[in-house]
């Protein structure tokens, strides 16, 4: 009977252990499936690269089709992009903390033997002209009277985060500075054709000409700034005749 006892003991002991030699836990299955990490998880990233590329293919459509319901849905999308991100604000944050320019953002021309932060509280005036209708008659900008076929450029470094027509503007484009202010440059003749939506443009860019005042024998612009989304007086900042 003791030999009994001990061939089944040996025989059971056997079993316990793998072909290389080590224990076997009886307590696992062979056919427990092995967990994943904690942090990371196959499948919730697999839907989330599918839904960003659902999100762009639907904004692609929309703005290839010419509608009025697309019409609301453009609207709404550039309301996002042009009010509520503010790109050269976030540049200048990432350089701050990280020390060196955003990889996927244009770099900047560093400026010799000047410093780039007092640079940057500087506006410069946009074209050489007399202020013809101030501030206080709208409340949104000036009007400036130029000579005849005057150039137009950025008044402050930032990014162009609209170029086209506004409404009681004509064609006009609109700058975003790293201290979220933004700077408007409205009543052109036209826009420069090197002038593309989102692009990083240095102060001194050359943005468009004036439109035509006084039968064509003077020109004349809009400006206005922006700051914590309500306006102020341009003459006040920017040096005008």
């Amino acid at each position: 009977m003791k030999n009994r006892a001990d061939e089944i003991r040996k025989k059971y002991g056997n079993l316990s252990k793998s072909p290389n030699g080590s224990e076997k836990n009886p307590l696992v299955s062979r056919d427990q499936p092995e967990k994943s990490h904690p942090l990371f998880n196959r499948h919730a990233l697999i839907m989330q690269v599918m839904f960003s590329i659902i999100l762009f293919l639907i904004v692609g459509i929309i703005f290839k089709n010419n509608g009025e319901q697309t019409a609301k849905a453009q609207s709404y999308i550039r309301h996002v992009y042009e009010d509520e991100f503010h790109f050269a604000a976030a540049k200048d944050w990432y350089e701050k903390q990280f020390g060196k320019p955003l990889a996927l953002l244009p770099k900047d021309k560093l400026l010799k033997g000047t410093d780039k932060e007092e640079v940057r509280e500087v506006f410069a005036s946009p074209a050489n002209g007399k202020v013809y209708e101030t501030f206080k008659a709208n409340g949104k900008g000036i009007w400036v009277k130029t000579g005849k076929d005057e150039a137009v450029e950025t008044a402050k470094d930032g990014y162009i985060i609209f170029a086209g027509k506004k409404e009681g503007l004509g064609y006009t484009v609109v700058i975003q500075h790293s201290d979220e202010q933004e700077s408007w440059y409205g009543d052109l003749k036209e826009i420069d054709k090197s002038i593309k939506l989102y692009n990083y443009v240095d102060s001194g860019t050359l943005l468009g000409k004036v439109s035509d005042y006084e039968g064509g024998k003077a020109g004349k612009f809009y400006f206005a700034l922006k700051k914590d989304k309500s306006f102020i007086d341009p003459s006040k900042v920017v040096p005008f005749d």
